[in-house]
């Protein structure tokens, strides 16, 4: 099926484990695996992963856009927190459409493929440049903007467990969050003209 999964990572390389286990038992095999590795622990690499540590941490937005320019296949992009059930994959890859959202996970797990890709663009960087907020929201806006767009939306027995990243660190590294997330959200206002806030049943 030419499955390939992207997984970002930052520090709960715990999870990290689990997903990669939950993978081992799928019934469709991905062919291969990308995580990348914007925290500080070391990964070992195997047949089936390869590790990207960039120069410097990357955003999910970037994370993601890496993924998309560099490889071309069936292209799952998940976070750390999701658990694949053994038919997950099959089930995702059989699903006709041009961005397939899992139930309940939203951006935390999805499928995107070529077309998707070609009409909407990558996602977006400047955003929230270097972490992770609101990039999700201005890609569902643009999939809405561009109505031959399929976005199906199924149950694929995905679990998201739901990791909060950010409560796991430092006091220090909370405060940054938040100091990050209202960038974001700011960010999202003065390119669209609106707050996120508005788009609540929209996208």
């Amino acid at each position: 099926m030419n499955v390939h999964i992207c997984v970002p990572v930052l520090r709960r390389y715990d999870l990290l484990q689990e997903l990669l286990s939950s993978l081992a038992a799928s019934t469709v095999q991905p062919d291969h695996v990308y995580v990348i590795n914007n925290g500080t622990e070391d990964i070992e690499e195997s047949d089936l992963v390869t590790i990207h540590r960039p120069e410097r941490p990357l955003g999910v937005a970037e994370s993601w856009n890496w993924f998309i320019r560099n490889v071309s296949a069936e292209r799952i992009i998940c976070n750390d927190d999701i658990r694949f059930s053994p038919d997950s994959i099959r089930t995702i890859v059989e699903t006709i459409g041009d961005f397939v959202f899992m139930n309940n996970c939203g951006f935390s797990c999805f499928l995107i493929r070529d077309r998707c890709v070609e009409l909407v663009g990558e996602f977006d960087e400047t955003i929230s440049p270097g972490y992770a907020y609101y990039e999700d929201v201005d890609y569902a806006y643009r999939m809405v903007q561009v109505p031959e767009i399929e976005r199906p939306r199924i149950d694929a027995g995905i679990i998201h467990a739901g990791s909060s990243t950010w409560k796991s660190g430092t006091d220090e590294e909370a405060k940054e969050h938040w100091r990050r997330f209202f960038i974001a959200k700011d960010n999202f206002k003065q390119k669209w003209g609106f707050s996120v806030e508005s788009l609540e049943g929209v996208v």
